[in-house]
């Protein structure tokens, strides 16, 4: 009896403590629309300078796209090049990067994707949390995210987004790598020029894309000047 009492213990995949979840194994999970939804498949991959974590059911699936791969939290919606997704069962897709109908809500989709660690293991795992509202294509549909978590999801590779009908998610891609391309630099390397104006030529793209009703994107494309140290 104390054998198989060990034995059950060690093999329990979460811990609820309190208000702390811990996991011993690989994990995505979260309350959608406050039931508990939790992936049976879940893995990572590094697009266009970020992290697309990816977790499903067979039925449902959820992708959390990052601006870069590091540790970090990452706002969601407005012009934000992150983005978190959702598609039902019955194929509709939500994401932060839609905005609502009217009729619906006067509130703008919104959410957090937080990396707060990168395991060194083969493969590396990804371990953080997330939050979001997200609107499908037309504004007319919902789903709310909350109070999920993350947890060593193994970097494999092979993902790809899932097309949501809209440019603005692979405007505010290419924007997001543009911006690491950029990073990398500083006004005393030759290649300085040409990215700071590949940078500002995928804000003006994303602009065009996914609008830019706070002036955000313009103020950045403001401040990088003429590009010429």
């Amino acid at each position: 009896m104390k054998k198989f009492t060990i034995l059950l213990l060690t093999t329990i995949i979460l811990v609820s403590c309190g208000n702390e979840i811990e996991f011993n194994s690989p994990a995505l999970q979260g309350n959608k629309n406050y039931e508990l939804w939790r992936a049976n498949y879940y893995a990572a991959d590094i697009d266009f300078g970020g992290f697309l974590i990816e977790g499903g059911d067979n039925i449902e699936t959820v992708q959390l796209i990052t601006q870069n791969d590091v540790r970090g939290t990452f706002e969601l919606g407005g012009n934000s090049s992150s983005v978190a997704i959702f598609r039902d069962a019955n194929g509709i897709v939500y994401s932060t990067a839609n905005a609502p109908d009217p009729s619906v809500s006067v509130y703008p989709a919104d959410g957090q994707i937080i990396v707060d660690d990168i395991s060194n293991a083969d493969p590396k795992g990804v371990t953080g949390s997330f939050w979001f509202n997200a609107y499908s294509a037309d504004g007319l549909n919902y789903v709310n995210f909350n109070e999920g978590v993350f947890y060593r999801v193994p970097l494999v590779g092979g993902l790809v987004a899932i097309d949501n009908g809209s440019s603005c998610l692979q405007a505010s891609q290419q924007t997001a790598q543009a911006l690491n391309a950029y990073n990398a630099t500083d006004i005393s390397m030759p290649e300085y020029t040409d990215l700071c104006n590949a940078y500002k030529q995928t804000l003006i793209a994303q602009i065009a894309e996914c609008g830019d009703t706070t002036g955000a994107l313009q103020a950045i494309i403001d401040s990088l000047g003429t590009c010429v140290p």
